[in-house]
C-alpha cells in the first residue's frame, strides 16, 4: 500500500496576469520500504510539491492520499494529527527552537507525542549523526550543518512512517552526505518507512529506489 498518493495534482498561486502555476498534473506515489528522490532547480516546484505531499498545503485541482486518507476531507484537528501521528518533515529552515538545547529538542517531541525511538536507539542515531556531543549546545552555538543535522534527528525521533525531507544536505560536506543518504536508505528499508527527499544534490541518487525530476512545476519519472 502506498503511503502517499499524488493524483493530477496541480497548484495554482495568484489571480489574473500574476497567476504562476507551480504544479502541473503531477503523479506521485511513496510505498514503505522505498527511497525517493525528487530532483530539480531552485523555483522548480519541489517545496511546493513537498508541502502539499505533506497535507501543509491544498491542491488547486487533483487529489492527494496520506496513508489512505484524503487531509482535505478531514477536519483541521483530523489533519493535525495526521501530520503529528504519520508524518516527519525536515525543513530548510530546521525550526529548532532557539531557547532549547539540543537534548530539549528531543524532551519537546517527548510531550506531543509518545511512539518515539527508546533513549538507546535516540543515542545511536545522534552518533550516526555525528551530533552526540553536542546535547547541552544552543541551535546559535552550532554550523548550519550540525543545526541540519539536529533538524534531521529531531523529526527521525517521532518515528514517523512517512519522513519528508526538503533538502536535507544543502549544508553538509560530502563525507556527511553519504551519511545521511545511507541513514535515510536504512531507515526505508529497514524501518519500512516511506522516504521523499526534495533536493538538487546529485550526490544522493546512488541511495534512491525511484528517481523524479520536476521542472516547471511538470514532474517526470527517471528510475
Amino acid at each position: 500500500m502506498n503511503l502517499i498518493e499524488l493524483k493530477q495534482v496541480s497548484k495554482v498561486y495568484g489571480h489574473g496576469v500574476s497567476q504562476v502555476q507551480a504544479l502541473k498534473e503531477v503523479n506521485f506515489a511513496a510505498a514503505p520500504g522505498e527511497l525517493n528522490l525528487v530532483i530539480g532547480p531552485s523555483g522548480s516546484g519541489k517545496s511546493t510539491f513537498l508541502t502539499i505531499a505533506g497535507g501543509l498545503q491544498t491542491p488547486t485541482s487533483g487529489q492527494v492520499l496520506i496513508n489512505g486518507q484524503d487531509p482535505a476531507q478531514l477536519t483541521a484537528q483530523q489533519r493535525d494529527h495526521l501530520r503529528l501521528t504519520r508524518l516527519g518533515f525536515i525543513l530548510q529552515a530546521y525550526n529548532l527552537l532557539p531557547y532549547l538545547t539540543v537534548h530539549q529538542q528531543f524532551e519537546l517531541v517527548d510531550r506531543v507525542k509518545k511512539d518515539h525511538l527508546t533513549p538507546a536507539a535516540l543515542q545511536t542515531l545522534l552518533t550516526e549523526l555525528g551530533i552526540d556531543q553536542l546535547q547541552a549546545k544552543y541551535p546559535d552555538q552550532l554550523s548550519g550543518g550540525q543545526n541540519q543535522r539536529v533538524a534531521i534527528a529531531r523529526a527521525l525521533y517521532a518515528n514517523p512512517a512517512i519522513v519528508l525531507a526538503d533538502e536535507p544536505t544543502a549544508a553538509l560536506d560530502s563525507q556527511r552526505v553519504q551519511g545521511v543518504g545511507q541513514l535515510f536508505k536504512t531507515l526505508a528499508v529497514k524501518h519500512h518507512k516511506a522516504v521523499v527527499l526534495v533536493t538538487h544534490d546529485q550526490r544522493l541518487l546512488a541511495f534512491a529506489d525511484h528517481c523524479y525530476q520536476i521542472e516547471d512545476g511538470q514532474m517526470t519519472q527517471l528510475s
